[in-house]
């Protein structure tokens, strides 16, 4: 049987009434779960199971720096794919051109974020 993606693994707890938070996983980069009032990251947990059956994860109510950031390069990278494949199919060489000059902001930011 296939492993779960992280996608499949996170939609499963949401059904089962668990709330996504803002903040991420600083091991994986997933977004944390609040299950049963506790912090968790539910891909860690059960992508590797011969941890406690839901790693608890301290943290604060402010997300840190490096967890904020995490969150847009994961948001960004996604955006800049979703933008590439727009710009390969778009007809219009206007409209091409601004979605190319939108990813190459894109990656200028990422670029930022990731020194």
């Amino acid at each position: 049987m296939p492993e779960k993606t992280s996608d499949e693994i996170m939609a499963e707890y949401l059904l089962k009434g668990a709330r996504m938070l803002s903040r991420c996983c600083p091991d994986c980069g997933s977004p944390l779960f609040e299950v049963k009032g506790e912090t968790r990251c539910v891909v860690c947990a059960t992508k590797r199971p011969a941890q406690a059956p839901a790693q608890k994860i301290e943290t604060t109510e402010t997300p840190s720096v490096t967890e904020t950031s995490g969150v847009l390069v994961a948001e960004l990278t996604t955006t800049l794919v979703a933008l590439s494949r727009k710009a390969r199919e778009e007809p219009d060489p206007e409209r091409c051109l601004i979605l190319m000059e939108a990813i190459g902001e894109g990656i200028e930011a990422l670029r930022l974020l990731t020194q």
